[in-house]
């Protein structure tokens, strides 16, 4: 049984955590109201409430240690974002578990297109391998970030919320540290705005309903754009469902995307670089109708057209990694730098799939 100073912990953690979930309410609902057009993005008789919160530009440290932007590595995509911490005795736990409940009900081809990032807001315990350890235990796929104080407070207010407070243990009490902290789930459509958060209370079955209506509002939002969620943009050239397949033992990996170019001028798609990910190159498939072989080479270029579209798909058009200087594994976000002939380069983040993954991630829609 817990002391009784650690039931009034957790009941002091739980009251702060409601008080600060009224303040974030009061603080996103003052950026704006609703969606645009004065319809909901989610169902009618969804509990979670009307917003219109910016996809905000902060960097705080991922739990492999290497900085995230999250504008830029989010861009374009549906992602659930929620700041909170390990220690956490009911909220965080039962917002992670229910949502990652719902997204195992998701095709593949739609929880690629999703991204969930949890901010640690107490550093203090909450080392990075304790962060990834615990986001492990419920989706291996979610991204744990956490950083200084000062970041992590500026990261709260760029969305509306009240900074976390940490109330150090009381002496000789390890473990009676309660922490303030806003408690809904913004999610960010591919518009780059959330129209709603959920609030602490949202059940798995909720989620299973709006997802569906946020991943619908993230495709026509992008059609309406003319291409799509775009993690980079050139004069004219932008790209979507960029990915790259987690290759089968030492073998390189490929990289699949979507190439639009809404310009009035051509343009070519020159070269890649993956970083210290591994060598990057730009190759085509041909086959041999007579032999039934095919045959891999390198180009030099690929031609975009003015108001055309490319896609990289298996046997055709395919970026090469490798060697690969370190392992990738599903879910993995792996940022890539396009090199174009006219325009200036594009920074795009590729998600990491699987083999099996290839067939609907790649389907021509």
């Amino acid at each position: 049984m817990p002391s009784d100073h650690r039931r009034r912990a957790v009941r002091r953690s739980s009251l702060a955590a409601g008080i600060a979930l009224g303040a974030a309410l009061g603080a996103a609902l003052a950026l704006g109201c609703g969606a645009e057009g004065g319809g909901r993005v989610v169902d009618a008789g969804s509990g979670a409430v009307d917003v219109a919160v910016p996809r905000p530009s902060f960097t705080l440290t991922a739990t492999d240690g290497t900085p995230f932007d999250f504008g830029a590595h989010t861009a374009g995509r549906l992602t659930f974002l929620e700041f909170g911490y390990t220690n956490c005795p009911d909220v965080c736990p039962v917002h992670m578990a229910n949502l990652a409940a719902a997204l195992r009900q998701l095709p593949p081809s739609d929880r690629m297109k999703i991204d969930v990032v949890f901010v640690s807001v107490d550093p203090d315990r909450d080392s990075l391998p304790a962060l990834r350890k615990w986001l492990d235990a419920f989706d291996h796929t979610f991204i744990g970030l956490t950083g200084t104080r000062d970041a992590l407070d500026s990261a709260q207010r760029a969305v509306g919320f009240a900074p976390a407070i940490v109330q150090p243990a009381a002496p000789g009490q390890p473990g009676s540290e309660v922490v303030t902290h806003a408690a809904p789930v913004l999610a960010f459509t591919a518009d780059d705005t959330a129209h709603v958060m959920f609030p602490f209370g949202t059940r798995q079955a909720d989620w299973e309903r709006d997802i569906p209506h946020l991943l619908a509002r993230a495709r026509g939002r992008a059609a309406a754009a003319g291409g799509g969620a775009r993690a980079g943009r050139t004069t004219g050239v932008s790209f979507t469902r960029v990915y790259l397949v987690a290759p089968a033992g030492d073998a390189p990996a490929a990289l699949y995307l979507v190439a639009r170019n809404d310009g009035a001028a051509p343009d070519s798609i020159t070269g890649l670089d993956a970083g210290d990910l591994g060598t990057a190159s730009v190759h085509m498939s041909m086959g041999d109708a007579k032999t039934g072989t095919m045959m891999m080479h390198a180009v030099q270029g690929v031609a975009v057209p003015a108001g055309g579209v490319v896609r990289f798909a298996p046997g055709g058009y395919h970026g090469v990694i490798g060697p690969l200087r370190r392992r990738v594994t599903r879910g993995d976000r792996i940022p890539v730098v396009i090199r174009l002939a006219r325009g200036a380069p594009v920074s795009v983040t590729a998600t990491v799939i699987t083999y099996a993954d290839v067939d609907t991630a790649t389907a021509a829609r």
